[in-house]
């Protein structure tokens, strides 16, 4: 029972007219406050809950919205019952923390959308200072937009604007990345390189060039894309008219054979263009890098083999 219903149960109204308004009157400024910060919390830009050990007490309505229930159909869940069923964990511990101290804990956490897109927040909870069932303040703040930033900018820091294969940056990190996991295995190694670009450039002209690097991105990314296993098997572009394909857990006879059918899907092609279509081919370095070993010496390999390449007349594979 309420302070205020205890206050009218023990007033005798027939005796004590004064009394009774006055309890009246302290009951309705009780409903009266409960509703105008109800209206002010509901008009936050932030969800925010208060929410015992057993479930929720309370979501205004950027809460509600971020959940997709209704204010009543909030109450008595748990904030658990929203989140992304790989977050349970790391969302368990922080509130269990929030409910020993007064502390602030935050980090950055998804909700299950009905969308199927995960919505993703910045999870903010304290324990408030309330005698009784402890109960913690829950803050959430939308920042899915702010990821989907993030990832625009960091696949535009990862990609060649021209062809849209990843860039030489992404191909150094990743490389290194494949070499030093714990599961490392075998890495091939390819450098692509175009033959003759500038006599290309010069007889058709640089858009005529810039449709030939596409045209070999295409190629190479619809190759690697297809490359078994679960691992990422990138296509980068290196610079000017040179390309490098990553194969983890390639040995050197693959890698060859992956190379080789680059090479023929490449000479293949053919680039449309108003003053006439043509091809070009591609001069291919091969080598492999094992698991704990760095990178740059591979690269040195398949280079100095696609230099022999170039050597041997062009248009073909070469290892290192």
């Amino acid at each position: 029972m309420s302070a205020t219903a205890q206050v009218l149960s023990f007033v005798d109204f027939e005796d004590d007219d004064d009394a009774f308004d006055a309890a009246r009157k302290t009951h309705q400024t009780l409903i009266d406050t409960q509703e105008r910060m109800g209206m002010m919390l509901d008009v936050m830009p932030m969800g925010l809950l208060i929410h015992t050990e057993q479930g929720i007490l309370f979501a205004n309505q950027e809460a509600c919205r971020m959940l997709e229930v209704t204010n009543e159909a909030a109450v008595g869940q748990h904030l658990l019952d929203f989140v992304a069923q790989n977050q349970f964990t790391s969302v368990m511990e922080q509130f269990a923390a929030s409910f020993r101290t007064c502390d602030m804990h935050s980090q950055e956490t998804r909700l299950a959308h009905s969308s199927g897109e995960d919505l993703h927040i910045k999870l903010i909870s304290c324990k408030l200072p309330w005698h009784g069932n402890p109960v913690i303040q829950v803050l959430l703040q939308d920042i899915t937009d702010l990821k989907k930033t993030e990832l625009k900018l960091r696949l535009l820091s990862q990609r060649d604007p021209l062809t849209g294969t990843y860039n030489r940056r992404f191909a150094m990190h990743e490389a290194e990345a494949l070499l030093s996991a714990p599961s490392s295995q075998s890495l091939g190694v390819l450098i692509i390189d175009a033959d003759h670009f500038k006599a290309v450039n010069d007889t058709y002209g640089h858009a005529a060039g810039d449709a030939a690097l596409i045209a070999l991105a295409e190629i190479g990314t619809e190759l690697t894309s297809m490359y078994p296993g679960e691992q990422l098997a990138p296509f980068c572009r290196f610079g000017g008219e040179e390309f490098v394909a990553l194969l983890p857990g390639c040995d050197v006879a693959q890698a060859r054979d992956f190379a080789e059918q680059l090479r023929q899907r490449v000479e293949r092609r053919r680039i449309v263009d108003p003053d006439g279509d043509f091809s070009i081919t591609v001069s291919i370095g091969v080598s492999t890098a094992q698991p704990g070993t760095g990178f740059d010496a591979a690269l040195a390999r398949a280079d100095k083999a696609l230099y022999a390449a170039k050597a041997a007349g062009r248009n073909r594979v070469e290892i290192g």
